[in-house]
C-alpha cells in the first residue's frame, strides 16, 4: 500500500484534446516508470492533490467540493495501488526500485543508448543511409565558417526526425571544419538536478562506444566546488547528450580515433525556489563555469563546445491553456530571436536579462546550456542556420528549436 499521505512523482501530466472530453497523460519524464496512464480530468485532479502533505480523506473531500460527486475510498486506494505498481508514486516500492536501478548504472561501464530504435536508427548501416542524405542536402553558407581551433554551435535536442534538417545544418558546418579533438556537450537535464552533472562512461552508439575525455572530466572533478558526480543517474536516459553524441560519433565514424567527449547536465541553475538567481553572481555555478572556462582556454587541443538547447515551450502541455493561437507563436519567436541574438553576439549577460524580465514565460528549456557555452566559450559573432517551431496540434502545444554557429 501507499503511504498514509501519497505523494505523486514529479510527472508529466499532458493534456490530450479526445471524443470524450479533456484527458490527461501521464508519464515519467525520467523513464524510470516505463508505463503510461491516460485519465480524464477529474482523476488528473485528484491525482493533483497527492503532494505529500494530504491524506486520502482529505483529497477525497477536495474532489467532493471541486466535482459535487463522491469517489468512494476503496475506488481511491484501488487506483493509488496501481500508480503505486506503476512506479509513479513516490513510495518506498519506487525509492528501492530508483536505488537498485541507480546501483546497476554506477555499475555499468558504458552509457546505454537509451533513445535507440525509437528517435534514431539503431542499426550503423540505416543510420548512415539516412543521415548521410540529410548532409548532403545541406548548402553551408560560403562566407560563414567556424573557429577550426574552437568550433562551437547551438543544436536542437528535440527529436531527431522532427528536427533532422536542424542538426544537419549544424553538423553540416561542423563537418567543414578540422576535427576536434574533443567535444564539450552541454546538455540539459529534463529531470532537473545538479547545476552541473559529470559523467565518465563512455556513450553507446550505433558505432560503438565514443569515449569520455578524462583529461577535462579529473580536471573539473577535482576542481569543482561541489561533487559533479553525486547525480550521475541523470545520465542514465537524457536524450539531449545522447543525440548530438551519436551525430558526433556518425561525423567522425571512419576516424581511427574520433573525437572524446565531455558529457556535462545542465540543471536549472538560474532559478531557486521559483526566484530568478543571476548565474554570474559568485557561488557554486559561476566558480564552475569559471573553471570550465579556464580548462578548455588552457588546453592545448582542439576543444569545440556544443549547447544541446530547445527554445521556447509553449501551450498547453506547458501550462498556456488552449486554443494555441498564431499570435503564442509569433511572440514566442520574437522571443527566441532576441535571445539568439544575445547568443550570436556572445552576450551572456543580456540572454539572462531577457529571460528574467520576461519570466521566463515561454519556458526556454536550453537557457542553461546556451549560458554556458557562451560563459565558457568566448563568442564575437554567430550565424542562425535554421529555426524552426514545430507545432503539436493534438496537444495545442509548440517547441521551437535553433541551429546557430558561433565563432
Amino acid at each position: 500500500m501507499p503511504d498514509d499521505r501519497p505523494k505523486l512523482r514529479r510527472l508529466d501530466m499532458i493534456p490530450l484534446s479526445g471524443p470524450t472530453g479533456q484527458q490527461f497523460l501521464l508519464r515519467d519524464p525520467q523513464r524510470l516508470a516505463t508505463q503510461e496512464i491516460v485519465l480524464p480530468a477529474d482523476i488528473a485532479y485528484l491525482l493533483a492533490q497527492f503532494d505529500g502533505t494530504r491524506t486520502v480523506r482529505e483529497a477525497q473531500l477536495s474532489y467532493v467540493r471541486r466535482f459535487g460527486s463522491l469517489l468512494t475510498t476503496d475506488r481511491i486506494n484501488s487506483l493509488l495501488d496501481r500508480l503505486d505498481q506503476a512506479l509513479l508514486l513516490d513510495s518506498q516500492r519506487f525509492r528501492q526500485f530508483a536505488a537498485q536501478l541507480e546501483a546497476d548504472f554506477r555499475a555499468r561501464p558504458t552509457r546505454p543508448a537509451a533513445h535507440a530504435g525509437r528517435s534514431y536508427q539503431e542499426d550503423a548501416g540505416a543510420f548512415t543511409l539516412s543521415w548521410q542524405s540529410r548532409l548532403a542536402a545541406v548548402d553551408p553558407p560560403g562566407d560563414f565558417a567556424l573557429d577550426p581551433r574552437r568550433p562551437a554551435l547551438i543544436a536542437p535536442h528535440y527529436d531527431m526526425n522532427a528536427a533532422a534538417d536542424s542538426y544537419a545544418a549544424a553538423y553540416a558546418l561542423l563537418a567543414r571544419t578540422e576535427r576536434p579533438d574533443v567535444v564539450v556537450i552541454l546538455g540539459i537535464s529534463h529531470a532537473g538536478g545538479a547545476a552541473f552533472t559529470l559523467t565518465r562512461k563512455p556513450f553507446e552508439t550505433p558505432f560503438g562506444a565514443l569515449e569520455t575525455d578524462a583529461q577535462i572530466i579529473d580536471q573539473l572533478a577535482r576542481a569543482a566546488p561541489f561533487d559533479p558526480f553525486a547525480e550521475e543517474i541523470l545520465h542514465r536516459d537524457e536524450h539531449s547528450i545522447e543525440f548530438q553524441a551519436v551525430l558526433l560519433h556518425f561525423l567522425y565514424r571512419e576516424e581511427s580515433d574520433p573525437p572524446k567527449i565531455v558529457a556535462i547536465l545542465c540543471g536549472s541553475y538560474h532559478r531557486r525556489d521559483e526566484e530568478f538567481v543571476d548565474p554570474a553572481q559568485p557561488g557554486p555555478v559561476s566558480e564552475f563555469l569559471e573553471l570550465l572556462q579556464a580548462t578548455l582556454a588552457a588546453d592545448p587541443r582542439r576543444v569545440a563546445v556544443i549547447a544541446s538547447a530547445d527554445l521556447s515551450h509553449i501551450g498547453a502541455r506547458f501550462g498556456l491553456p488552449p486554443p494555441l493561437t498564431q499570435a503564442h507563436l509569433d511572440l514566442a519567436r520574437r522571443h527566441d530571436t532576441a535571445l539568439l541574438e544575445k547568443a550570436r553576439t556572445g552576450d551572456a549577460d543580456g540572454l539572462y536579462g531577457l529571460l528574467a524580465q520576461a519570466q521566463d514565460r515561454h519556458n526556454v528549456c536550453g537557457f542553461p546550456a546556451i549560458y554556458a557555452l557562451l560563459r565558457v566559450r568566448p563568442v564575437t559573432e554567430g550565424r542562425v542556420l535554421g529555426y524552426r517551431q514545430e507545432v503539436a496540434a493534438q496537444t495545442q502545444s509548440c517547441v521551437s528549436f535553433a541551429s546557430v554557429g558561433l565563432r
